[in-house]
């Protein structure tokens, strides 16, 4: 971490000069508040002395979702503490952030494409943002009462195992594309109200399945040999594969775009996703496939391309291999069964 002690011009010495006294609420202005069906939704823009931009936030029932859109014109430091317990989630989408936590004694660097998971009590500390950077995040807090309404800590035992207290420095993991997917429906999303207190009910819940899932997985296999710089490229190599599946990328496309050699990059992709990038990305178009020859009525030469393939022969071939049957008859046999269903 000590290589990382400047960034842009910033000494540590210099971040704690600037800002001290900051709160979010200290450096913007409310412009716009929404009330209705039990959710409260209010955005803030900053102002101009700090940054380009706003945060959204939405509070309802124990549930507390905030969004940043930021491009900050200054060194920024902003502090707190928490009255209460609860349960934290982040997703850098983009940016960097400087935390500090009093009773952790190194400064934690939270980068871009990085997520927790944690339950924080009663903590105080602050988070130093740099000029020039873009900040996109999307925060969630869940109160004990939600914690408790859903079962959370039930059966994985949440509270305890994603303790700030136990877990200290290493809690931080790259996004998955999953949770990008999840994330770009919550950042897209123009619903209000109810529906807008439903949605963001049910995508929080996606979101903390996966991170369980994935607390899950990683009890249970192997110690993953590559380092976390490698694990983070991995995963952009995963967002990157499923957010187009139209396009086809070789090995050696992937390993430039990431700059990874392409013998370490199929060896550690293999390692941590359990299947290769070519059975990874095939399994995707496949889906996707499947999900188009039932629920769509595109013909069979437009369904291969936005799955990947410009010739419709060889998805045929490539789809039958793995059904058994074209996807013609597929579609054919499937809509029979729903019609007698």
């Amino acid at each position: 971490m000590d290589k990382k002690r400047r960034k842009n011009n910033l000494t540590y010495k210099e971040m704690d000069n600037a800002q001290k006294t900051n709160t979010l609420y200290t450096v913007s202005e409310l412009i716009n508040t929404y009330d209705r069906c039990g959710i409260s939704s209010k955005k803030f823009q900053f102002l101009k002395d700090y940054g380009v931009g706003y945060f959204l936030k939405h509070k309802f029932e124990g549930l507390s979702i905030t969004i940043f859109d930021v491009l900050f014109e200054k060194d920024l430091r902003i502090e707190g503490a928490t009255s209460r317990d609860f349960l934290e989630m982040s997703f850098l989408i983009e940016g960097e952030q400087i935390i500090r936590i009093d009773g952790i004694s190194k400064d934690l660097i939270y980068e871009s494409q990085e997520c927790y998971l944690l339950y924080l009590e009663r903590i105080k500390g602050s988070i130093s943002y740099h000029k020039r950077k873009r900040l996109k995040e999307v925060k969630v807090r869940m109160s004990k009462e939600f914690i408790k309404r859903h079962r959370l800590d039930e059966e994985y035992n949440i509270l305890e195992t994603h303790s700030l207290l136990k877990l200290k420095e290493n809690f931080l993991k790259p996004l998955c594309s999953k949770t990008q997917n999840i994330l770009t429906e919550i950042l897209i999303d123009k619903r209000n109200g109810l529906l807008k207190r439903l949605f963001l009910e049910s995508k929080v819940l996606e979101l903390v399945a996966l991170k369980l899932e994935d607390t899950s997985k990683q009890s249970k296999t192997n110690h993953i040999t590559a380092t976390d710089h490698i694990v983070k490229k991995l995963y952009n190599i995963q967002h990157l594969i499923s957010s187009d599946l139209s396009k086809q990328y070789s090995i050696h496309d992937l390993s430039r775009r990431v700059g990874i050699n392409d013998f370490i990059l199929k060896k550690e992709f293999k390692e941590l996703f359990g299947k290769t990038i070519f059975e990874y990305a095939t399994e995707l178009r496949m889906n996707k496939a499947r999900q188009l020859l039932l629920h769509s009525k595109k013909p069979i030469y437009e369904i291969s391309e936005l799955v990947g393939y410009k010739n419709s022969t060889h998805f045929t071939a490539a789809f039958k291999k793995i059904e058994g049957i074209t996807p013609k008859k597929y579609r054919t046999k499937l809509s029979s069964e729903n019609n007698l269903s």
